[in-house]
């Protein structure tokens, strides 16, 4: 799907939500399109982090400045999440201390208002101390989206845990969509768990099943992709 930008269009806000729907849409209606375009999920990964980048400056938004006056890009993978979190047999669960560590994003795309009112340190989230400090002095939320992705390929038999992974993704979005920093800021405005898989469409009834049930039990946005 190719998107143009109107030469004379100038967006004063950006829809957030429509722009995540439009890099869905997209990368949904390729992995359908050529399914076998992709040998693995750091493919899916990759494409998915080309077509952000594309939406971002089709409204209007590239890069932004830190406090400390460094440019970075928006749309970033692992991102470390603002929580320790145990991750163990397929489970998830918040946890405030040490020896739990914190978990990754597949793809986060930062909010520019929380880039320029903080410095690089605390922006890029590598060093937990430093952020959580930052965080209890933020003003605007620090992502716009995170996004999980699981891909199934039909060179391999689709796993009997493969529900258990999926919902631990959809339970750390979910967590993340619920957690709050500052004085009452939600961490992240919108999260997806985006599940790609191109076998067969009776091979993955089961698999569109289950997607759909933990969507409707957490409350967040689930979508199987299918050849």
């Amino acid at each position: 799907m190719e998107r143009i930008q109107e030469s004379f269009e100038v967006k004063l806000a950006v829809d957030w939500s429509d722009m995540k729907g439009w890099i869905i849409r997209r990368i949904g209606e390729m992995f359908h399109d050529c399914p076998y375009y992709f040998f693995t999920e750091r493919d899916i990964h990759s494409l998915l982090c080309d077509i952000a980048n594309e939406e971002l400056r089709l409204s209007g938004v590239t890069e932004a400045k830190t406090s400390d006056g460094y440019l970075v890009n928006l749309v970033h993978h692992e991102y470390p999440t603002p929580f320790r979190c145990d991750m163990s047999e397929y489970g998830f669960a918040k946890k405030d201390q040490p020896p739990y560590e914190r978990g990754h994003y597949d793809l986060v795309i930062l909010n520019p208002a929380f880039v320029r009112g903080n410095n690089l340190e605390v922006v890029c989230a590598k060093d937990f101390e430093v952020f959580e400090a930052g965080m209890q002095h933020v003003g605007a939320s620090p992502l716009i989206w995170v996004c999980e992705v699981m891909f199934f390929p039909r060179v391999k038999a689709i796993p009997g845990n493969a529900i258990l992974q999926i919902g631990q993704d959809a339970m750390k979005v979910a967590e993340t969509l619920k957690h709050k920093v500052g004085s009452d800021t939600l961490f992240c405005e919108l999260g997806a768990v985006l599940v790609f898989t191109n076998h067969a469409a009776e091979k993955a009834a089961d698999l569109k099943t289950d997607v759909s049930l933990i969507e409707e039990r957490l409350g967040i946005e689930a979508t199987l992709f299918s050849a």
